[in-house]
């Protein structure tokens, strides 16, 4: 596989069509085909048609979804673009920089890089359904890009930095199924809900690991690994408490 081939580009609710045929186009620059749009169809639309050019081919092919997490279902990771930052005490929203974001080519599985509205963005609803949230670090001045800029940029930036293109090869070590990071953060979930922490900070703890967990592109092993261990812990801790074990 050539390029960013595993990578997913995610529309949500484009306001113009025009951005979405220049996406089109910025996508085959960059080897990437798979365009999916969320809850519009802009694909037969004269200025869409227009703007993608030679990219054509990927516009007439984008999926069309009913919701983000329908676009996302079939991926290994989500990575959100956000231009809208927490602060220091934000956990919902724990943001990367786009050159510390993780090698989409490191593992053989499916990434998807999520946008949302040009006026608007991402909710934060949208957000927490995706691993992780970064930015495209630009001027205070003016904090704002186009839609099809920011994909270009994104897209152009892992590029450089990761496709085989540029002499990198492509690992083929299985990727961490979302389930399976669903599962890691439960197991969690039910140690945190045992351990003698002040009922206020629970939701906090839970939320952390779940920042870390989507930040950390793990491989199918990792994941297992961190299951049954959190899962012997969580044992261990009933045990303590008295509570009976649930099943995995």
């Amino acid at each position: 596989m050539s390029g960013l081939s595993n990578i997913v580009v995610v529309l949500v609710e484009p306001e113009s069509p025009g951005n979405v045929g220049f996406t089109a186009r910025a996508m085959a620059n960059f080897g990437v085909t798979t365009l999916r749009i969320v809850r519009c169809d802009p694909r037969t639309d004269d200025e869409a048609v227009m703007f993608s050019v030679h990219a054509r081919d990927v516009l007439e092919g984008a999926e069309i979804h009913p919701s983000l997490k329908s676009a996302i279902s079939d991926t290994h990771a989500a990575w959100a673009a956000t231009a809208r930052a927490g602060g220091n005490h934000s956990v919902t929203r724990a943001l990367v920089r786009l050159g510390e974001l993780p090698n989409p080519t490191a593992l053989d599985g499916r990434i998807a890089l999520v946008f949302g509205r040009e006026s608007s963005g991402l909710t934060n609803e949208e957000i927490s359904q995706c691993d992780l949230a970064f930015t495209i670090p630009v001027s205070e001045r003016y904090s704002s890009m186009n839609l099809s800029h920011a994909v270009a940029v994104v897209l152009y930036d892992l590029f450089l930095r990761y496709s085989e293109s540029a002499g990198i090869p492509r690992a083929r070590q299985r990727p961490a199924e979302r389930w399976e990071k669903q599962q890691a953060c439960k197991f969690f979930d039910e140690i945190i809900d045992e351990v003698p922490i002040k009922d206020f900070r629970r939701p906090i703890a839970k939320q952390v690991f779940r920042n870390l967990v989507g930040r950390a592109f793990m491989t199918g092993r990792e994941i297992t690994t961190l299951i049954g261990t959190i899962r012997k812990i969580r044992d261990y801790v009933k045990r303590c408490t008295g509570e009976p074990q649930s099943t995995p």
